[in-house]
């Protein structure tokens, strides 16, 4: 037993070396955090000049290679390996997946998780070595041929492109360094290898070596650049199979291939949670209410709410084919019988538990913008925010542009604001009173007033204690939105009439297949996915089909 754990360790040791001469084929090129300089972000109503000029529309990014976030990462084992090779506390809700990978860091914490996660992934082989593998153990040693044939495929499906004869014959040293041990632990140990890689937790996005200025990236990069934004993780076979024949090159078989991928479940529903990544509704489940203001307020409803959202997104951007609009117009939502209570309508289930179709009333709800797990997540533990919520309208929602923090020299007044004993309207009027804050908050506050009619579970009022709530405002400097609005429903009635929510949702969705995060929909960018649109369908899989079949997906910038 003492000689076999030496072996194995060395082995492991040794394995774990040559595993880094496998990788370096698969990470050439400078590795970035992906970042751009932003542009600038343009006001309603302006013009955005960081798109070239002249009518030109260059890439914004640079030749780079892209980390996988956390669930593409795990997504991604979990289709090579099954369910097994994940450890359940380990594996991340897809419900409360990051919209973005800023404050992720490529450090030593990061490096270790991943290596942990692939050898538990590979130690999962154990007890189904012929169902993953195809290969059968015996007394004789193993059959190496079968063994190379499953690895050569394994590495080629991690890694998303063909791999190197060079990367394959230090493969075949971890194998042969594992197989000291046994035929099966030699396996696992070249399996751990690829799953430990830069090749396999990193996509490249250097292109196909052209000349000039801009590069196209290859077929490869293309498959698993698409594969990752439309579902979070690795090529299924057919696009795998088409960036191997080279097909995926001709703009007809890119657009066949998004067009059958939008036709899968996993895929609808993959995009569906990462518009809702994008509006921050994951953030519901970090949030607490006071349990002696709102006991009603549990994690069981905070899934509700969620799930109402789920459900409102399928049935009108998938099932019903709609123009994106609808999300904010919409009159019918999900309930289950706890959220029916919030609403104050009838529950007609046959169990508490079951969601049905409701219709809610026409002056008081519209669409997701009045859900009450949205506004319970921007929300306080007490009471209801105007900040939060009106800073969600311009950015998450309209994509108006991002506001900048407060001066820390603030604090103190922010903090004794907050806890005066003043309405959210009268300290909305307070900020407005001060030069200092008025110079944000004018940019955001009115959005966050149309929404003071919703308590901070998201309950429609009238009254607050015994006075009537008065969400009317007027907006000026909003182009397009400028002008008197008495509720909430009126302006996202308003909103719906505009291109704003349409270019928003292409932006998110841009944002998140390119890891793009300063883009803007004043960027030509955006502005050619919207153009793409087919008269009078700003559905959803249009937009993604605009999308994905852009060159703001498939060309990238030389590096100056």
């Amino acid at each position: 037993m003492e000689t076999f754990n030496r072996t194995k360790v060395a082995s492991r040791l040794r394995g774990i070396a040559a595993c880094a001469s496998l990788l370096v084929a698969g990470c050439v090129g400078d590795i970035g955090d992906g970042s751009t300089p932003s542009g600038g972000v343009t006001p309603p109503g302006g013009s955005s000049s960081s798109d070239g000029g002249g009518g030109l529309c260059n890439p914004r990014l640079e030749r780079r290679i892209v980390l996988l976030a956390d669930l593409q990462f795990t997504n991604a084992i979990r289709d090579l390996l099954g369910d097994e090779a994940i450890e359940p506390e380990q594996a991340p809700d897809a419900r409360t997946k990051p919209f973005v990978k800023k404050g992720i860091v490529v450090g030593t914490s990061l490096v270790h998780t991943r290596l942990a996660r692939a050898e538990y992934a590979a130690g999962s082989i154990e007890g189904r070595f012929e169902q993953v593998t195809g290969c059968r153990a015996g007394s004789d040693g193993g059959d190496d041929a079968c063994a190379k044939e499953f690895l050569t495929r394994f590495a080629r499906e991690a890694f998303r492109r063909p791999v190197a004869a060079a990367e394959l014959d230090d493969l075949w040293t971890v194998y042969s360094l594992g197989k000291e041990s046994s035929y099966e632990r030699g396996v696992s140990l070249a399996v751990e290898a690829i799953l430990a890689s830069p090749s396999f937790s990193y996509r490249t996005e250097l292109g196909d070596g052209a000349t000039g200025d801009v590069v196209r990236l290859t077929a490869h990069e293309t498959a698993s650049e698409l594969a990752f934004f439309l579902t979070d993780s690795l090529p299924d076979a057919e696009l795998a199979a088409a960036a191997d024949s080279g097909a995926l090159n001709d703009p007809k078989e890119l657009t066949r291939q998004v067009e059958r991928l939008l036709e899968k479940p996993e895929t609808r529903s993959s995009l569906s949670t990462t518009l809702i990544a994008a509006w921050g509704l994951s953030n519901l489940f970090g949030t607490i209410k006071d349990p002696g203001m709102f006991p009603e307020y549990t994690p069981a409803l905070q899934a509700s709410m969620f799930h109402e959202t789920e459900l409102l997104l399928d049935e009108l951007l998938w099932s019903r084919g709609a123009d994106v609009s609808t999300l904010l117009t919409s009159r019918e939502t999900f309930v289950n019988g706890p959220l029916a209570e919030v609403y104050g309508v009838e529950h007609t289930g046959a169990e508490p538990e079951e969601f049905v179709k409701v219709a809610l009333p026409a002056d008081e709800r519209a669409g997701i913008l009045t859900q009450p797990g949205l506004l319970a997540a921007l929300s306080r533990t007490d009471n209801t925010s105007v900040v939060a919520r009106g800073l969600f309208v311009r950015g998450a929602l309209l994509c108006m542009g991002k506001i900048p923090s407060p001066p820390e020299t603030l604090a103190g007044a922010i903090e004794d604001l907050l806890k005066a004993d003043m309405t959210e309207r009268e300290r909305a009027e307070a900020r407005a009173g001060d030069a200092t804050c008025a110079a944000c908050h004018k940019q955001f506050d009115a959005f966050g007033l149309l929404l003071e009619s919703y308590d901070p579970v998201g309950r429609y009022r009238d009254t607050l204690n015994g006075e009537p709530i008065d969400a009317r405002v007027e907006l000026t400097g909003m182009g397009d939105l400028d002008g008197a609005y008495a509720s909430a429903v009126e302006f996202a009635n308003t909103v719906a009439e505009t291109d704003g929510f349409a270019a928003c949702v292409a932006r998110h969705l841009l944002t998140y297949g390119t890891d793009d995060e300063a883009l803007s929909p004043l960027h030509c960018q955006v502005q050619r996915v919207i153009e793409a649109l087919p008269d009078g369908q700003r559905t959803l899989p249009s937009i993604v089909k605009a999308i994905a079949t852009s060159p703001a997906l498939t060309e990238r910038a030389k590096e100056k």
